[in-house]
C-alpha cells in the first residue's frame, strides 16, 4: 500500500484545527469570526480570499500589498471583517523534524509578519537536537518580538505531531503554542469586543 504524502493530510489537519478553534470561539461567545484555509503562495491565495469573501477578507488588502510571495504549506486567515490574524502551518512527513524545518516556519512568520505558526510532523516527533534547543533557548521557543515598520511584532510558534490513527494532535510542549486551546485563547483575545 502506497503511503500518503503530506499534502494528502492537509484537509484532515485543517478540519480538526478549525473545529477546535470554532468550538473555543463559541464557548467564549466570539461568534463573528470566520476561518479560511489555503495552501500555496500566500499573497496570490489571499487575493483569492478577498474575491471569494469580500465582506470578511477585504481587511487583508494592506497585508497583501506589503507581503512578498511566500510558498507556504498551509495558511489560515481568522477574521471578523475588521481585524485578522494569519496562522502558518508547515506540515512535514519526516522521521523527525529539526532546526531546518523550525527555521523555515520562523522565516515565513517573520517575512509575512504572521503572529501564529505551527510546525506539524505527521506520525513522528521532533529531533532530539530541536527538542533540546527549544527547551533551553527561550528567545526562539517562546515568544519572538521584533520591530517592523516602527511597530513591535510578536511571533508565537509551536510544534505538534499529527497522529493519523487517532486523527488528533499529540502535543510536545515545544514552543509557545503548546496546544490548540492555548492558540485559541490567544486568538480569542484578539477578537473579544471591548
Amino acid at each position: 500500500m502506497k503511503k500518503k504524502n503530506e499534502v494528502a493530510h492537509y484537509l484532515e489537519i485543517t478540519s480538526f484545527i478549525e473545529a477546535q478553534l470554532n468550538s473555543n470561539f463559541l464557548a467564549k461567545r466570539v461568534d463573528n469570526v470566520s476561518i479560511y484555509w489555503k495552501n500555496g503562495e500566500l499573497t496570490s491565495k489571499i487575493k483569492e480570499l478577498m474575491v471569494e469573501h469580500p465582506e470578511k477578507c477585504s481587511c487583508l488588502q494592506t497585508f497583501c500589498r506589503n507581503t512578498p510571495p511566500l510558498n507556504t504549506d498551509i495558511f489560515g486567515v481568522i477574521t471578523n471583517g475588521q481585524k485578522f490574524e494569519i496562522v502558518i502551518l508547515e506540515v512535514k512527513l519526516r522521521e523527525n523534524v529539526g532546526l531546518a524545518e523550525w527555521s523555515q516556519l520562523l522565516g515565513y512568520s517573520v517575512v509575512s509578519n504572521a503572529k501564529f505558526g505551527l510546525l506539524i510532523n505527521i506520525d513522528a516527533g521532533a529531533s532530539s537536537r530541536l527538542s533540546g534547543i527549544l527547551a533551553s533557548e527561550v528567545d526562539i521557543s517562546k515568544v519572538l518580538r521584533r520591530k517592523a515598520n516602527g511597530e513591535e511584532v510578536e511571533h508565537l510558534l509551536g510544534f505538534m505531531q499529527w497522529n493519523t490513527l487517532t486523527q488528533n494532535f499529540e502535543y510536545s510542549n515545544l514552543g509557545h503554542l503548546c496546544s490548540l486551546s492555548a492558540m485559541s485563547n490567544l486568538l480569542i483575545a484578539q477578537f473579544m469586543v471591548t
